[in-house]
């Protein structure tokens, strides 16, 4: 079993190391543009995205459709192409990590052919783990988005009020702002591509392709029909939406709370179990001396 297992792991080096040489230098400024923090092994990565390119992997059916869904709220509509390469690229790479640790495993354990499942199964595992990683990014993005939106949407109005026109609003609202936050942040890129040249409704739209939570998108369909007829409607439709908004948002934090109290439950059921043993424990010591 350990011949097999060193075979398994000299194949896929092999196999990485000749993608690598050859897409090394081909792909190597594809990668430049990732965070070093967030993708500190992109240097890894550029035979990855040689087997992508060369096998064509994108996905297919529901499961493209998610992802791009999840890489739209992430990274824009713009960056969709690339994101996705990079995404599939990190695929490989952690299938190929979990095929070595699994044969490595084998290695230390060759007890049983069994165990060769490991091989392949941890393979899969770090391969889907890519998916796993980004949902949880996906659900946190959109958990924050949710979470600042309705505080955005009570100073828009309240400046709104003070006379100021939307854009002015939000320019004023960003620079009060905490801009590591993906909300300020995104909304920091409109008053940006405003000024650039972009026309003002298109700008809006990006926002909306950027952030694909309903609140949002009912933010903005507010302000573009505001744009297109003019008139006093749009200060009530905004007040109703934040009417609307901190409901949700004080239901979601009932479920934030009932779900906290449920997971301290698993802890509080251990120490009262520890309890019954401690006061337990000396009267059963005392039944087996007397007997």
């Amino acid at each position: 079993m350990v011949i097999i297992c060193l075979v398994v792991v000299t194949v896929v080096v092999l196999v990485y190391g000749v993608f690598q040489c050859l897409s090394y230098r081909k792909y190597y400024d594809f990668f430049a543009p990732l965070d070093n923090k967030t993708y500190s092994y992109k240097k890894f990565l550029p035979g990855c995205l040689g087997i992508v390119e060369m096998l064509k992997l994108s996905g297919a059916g529901r499961y493209r459709t998610k992802l791009n869904q999840k890489l739209v709220m992430l990274y824009g509509s713009r960056n969709i192409s690339y994101y996705t390469k990079v995404h599939w690229s990190v695929k490989i790479l952690y299938l190929f990590l979990g095929v070595i640790l699994g044969s490595l495993f084998c290695i230390l354990d060759a007890s049983d052919y069994l165990m060769l499942l490991v091989i392949p199964l941890s393979g899969i595992g770090l391969f889907f783990l890519v998916d796993y990683n980004l949902d949880n990014q996906y659900k946190e993005r959109k958990f924050k988005l949710e979470r600042d939106f309705p505080n955005f949407i009570s100073k828009l109005i309240l400046l709104v009020n003070a006379g100021l026109n939307i854009r002015q609003a939000i320019e004023r609202i960003v620079a009060d702002s905490n801009k590591t936050d993906p909300l300020y942040k995104e909304l920091q890129t409109v008053i940006s591509d405003i000024k650039a040249g972009e026309l003002e409704y298109e700008a809006y739209m990006d926002f909306s392709e950027r952030c694909k939570i309903k609140q949002i998108t009912n933010f903005v369909s507010i302000i573009q029909q505001n744009m297109k007829l003019g008139g006093n409607q749009m200060l009530f439709e905004l007040k109703r939406m934040g009417t609307e908004c901190w409901e949700m948002r004080k239901n979601t934090a009932k479920q934030l709370g009932e779900k906290a109290s449920s997971k301290l439950m698993i802890p509080l059921s251990i120490m009262f179990l520890a309890i019954i043993l401690i006061c337990v424990a000396p009267v059963i010591l005392e039944f087996r001396s007397a007997f």
